[in-house]
């Protein structure tokens, strides 16, 4: 059965994860039960501490696990758009269980990806415009003519000026943020229905940054692409993301639009990250901290994950299990008390407010 109890999205689903675990170490769950939906054109950040599990719920949606990492529960589908017979999976395909062919089909043309340091996800001894016509001529069908031509509106689609000269250089001879949008030209390639950016800003200058993410809020205008954004700026949410999912201990714990849950959080690990963010009163002398420490991956504790270093915790919150339920109409919280936090007022994230 599945674990979702009621509709997350009222958009088309592009992807759907529905209580994801994932363990690592030979049996260790780093990831337990997430689930969540991203609609068609829709942006969802996901946000939370180093370790917190983004990065392997990300790779998980694109069959890219580090050795030694593998689902072991749960399902993620894939939306309904068209396939090929026999090569890419048809409307509703389950990826948990696909061979390397299945998903060649899927990476790439209906998914694709951007991270943190484009430098090593590039070949160093092709030029970036061969990278990008190969990427046309396996995923698009494209002839070599044909790709080369795409290649260089896609290179100026992303901003890069001068981009037949681009074309020719190697990644040695470009800056992060040019390397950067040759990456997003290469994973929008073939038109992809969702893009997950696994901290793709994080190395970048503000100005850099600032144009990489418009320049993604124009490709999600323009071909109605799905966005997840992993990422540890808040302020990076507030502007680009329409709903914000925030992970802890390998769990989500708040899921919800962005602008409601930033205003009034309604777990204490989000209120705690948004009194950290908020580094734009220049009047305070100290910085927050969250005390303590997350637990050990993959710790069995039995009861909340965060009570150890929550303010609000009482007695009932280590007796065991709590579960991720709705709060305030389209808010979830894995929280026995939101109702508490909800409506409390939380100072606004400013501009460079990082977990």
């Amino acid at each position: 059965m599945s674990r979702l109890a009621e509709p997350i999205d009222q958009l088309p689903a592009v992807l759907t994860v529905d209580g994801l675990d994932v363990t690592v170490s030979g049996g260790v769950r780093a990831v337990r039960e997430v689930t969540f939906a991203i609609g068609r054109g829709e942006a969802v950040g996901l946000v939370g501490e180093s370790g917190s599990g983004k990065s392997l719920t990300c790779r998980s949606a694109l069959g890219v696990l580090p050795a030694g990492c593998e689902v072991s529960g749960g399902r993620i589908t894939l939306g309904a758009a068209g396939a090929e017979p026999d090569t890419a999976p048809g409307p509703g395909a389950e990826l948990t269980a696909f061979s390397r062919k299945q998903w060649d089909a899927v990476r790439g043309r209906r998914v694709g990806a951007v991270f943190q340091d484009p430098a090593s996800y590039l070949n160093p001894s092709l030029t970036v415009g061969r990278q990008l016509t190969e990427q046309l001529r396996v995923g698009a069908a494209l002839s070599r003519a044909e790709a080369h031509i795409r290649a260089v509106e896609l290179f100026t689609a992303v901003g890069l000026h001068r981009p037949e000269e681009v074309f020719h250089q190697y990644p040695h001879e470009l800056s992060g943020g040019m390397l950067q949008r040759v990456l997003i030209a290469i994973a929008v390639s073939c038109s992809p229905e969702l893009l997950i950016a696994d901290e793709a800003t994080t190395a970048l200058d503000v100005v850099i940054q600032a144009e990489i993410l418009e320049l993604l809020q124009r490709l999600r205008a323009e071909q109605g692409l799905a966005l997840l954004l992993v990422t540890h700026d808040l302020a990076v949410v507030a502007e680009s993301c329409d709903r914000v999912l925030v992970m802890y201990a390998g769990e989500i714990v708040e899921d919800g639009p962005t602008a409601e849950v930033l205003a009034s959080p309604a777990h204490p690990y989000t209120e705690a990250l948004l009194r950290v963010a908020s580094i734009g009163a220049w009047g305070r002398r100290e910085l927050d901290i969250i005390p303590g420490r997350p637990p050990e991956t993959g710790a069995e504790l039995p009861g909340c994950r965060f009570a150890d270093r929550c303010a609000h915790a009482a007695a009932r919150c280590t007796e065991g299990p709590v579960a991720l339920h709705s709060v305030d109409g389209g808010r979830r919280a894995r929280c026995l008390r939101p109702a508490g936090l909800l409506g409390e007022a939380t100072a606004p994230v400013t501009e460079g407010a990082s977990v």
